[in-house]
């Protein structure tokens, strides 16, 4: 089975997977921002969730920015949406960018 990487480019996409692969959600976030992203649409029943993690930019420097990456495995056939929202969870405006692709399973 294959790694489906995906990235900000891929916002809006409609992509193709097989049972079996990993799909792989790769997002810039800066977390000191108190920006996150989380998910909104979560493709439940066709997509299974593995990890949620931050993974740093080459620096250690204080308020450095990096990537949120989410790995789901492609666990069903059919068609789905997964979604995610940039926002700070504590303020009510909208978000400050969000992402979205349309998943069909065969």
């Amino acid at each position: 089975m294959a790694d489906i990487l995906v990235g900000e480019g891929h916002n809006g996409a409609a992509l193709s997977a097989r049972r079996g692969d990993t799909l792989v959600v790769r997002l810039a976030e800066n977390p000191t921002t108190g920006f996150r992203w989380t998910v909104t649409q979560s493709a439940a029943g066709v997509l299974q969730p593995l990890s949620d993690d931050f993974e740093a930019a080459g620096t250690m420097a204080p308020g450095a920015g990096g990537a949120r990456v989410l790995r789901y495995r492609v666990s069903a056939s059919g068609e789905a949406s997964l979604a995610l929202q940039l926002a700070r969870p504590w303020e009510a405006n909208a978000p400050r960018s969000n992402f979205q692709v349309r998943l069909s399973v065969q």
